[in-house]
């Protein structure tokens, strides 16, 4: 089975890839880290790409901190619109759950996110949305 994480760089984003390590260890999942770099035109692009590889590879960290092994973990980058390309990627990959957190690096103070929520209402596929004060548990 698959777990797509989406990841901005957020320490929301963080706390969702816990949940995920969680369930993939109790569960031996496949994780699936994906950040979508937003199409705005070339100006950046590189170090818009960067930072994304930089946002992987930290919730990468984290998965295997948390006991995950490294060979079960893929992370993506992809080019687009966030909540389109986080539900597209989850049906090509045929992915069994999303989980993301609330909200993301823009820190909007909503109950959920704008790309959280068009994710919700637009994928086929489960969506495990993680509040941003939950305390994963420590225990195995």
């Amino acid at each position: 089975m698959k777990i797509l994480i989406p990841t901005d760089g957020s320490a929301y984003a963080e706390n969702a890839a816990k949940v995920a390590a969680k369930i993939a260890i109790k569960h031996d999942y496949q994780l699936i880290v994906l950040h979508v770099v937003p199409d705005k035109g070339i100006t950046r692009k590189t170090w818009r790409k960067e930072g994304a590889e930089n946002a992987l590879q930290a919730i990468k960290d984290t998965l295997m901190k948390m006991g995950c092994k490294e060979e079960f973990i893929e992370t993506l980058i992809a080019d687009g619109n966030a909540p389109e390309k986080i539900v597209e990627i989850a049906k090509e990959l045929n992915v069994d759950r999303i989980v993301m957190g609330t909200q993301g690096k823009s820190g909007i103070k909503k109950f959920v996110g704008t790309v959280t929520e068009k994710v919700l209402q637009s994928s086929d596929v489960l969506v495990l949305v993680v509040p941003p004060n939950y305390n994963v548990p420590t225990d195995p």
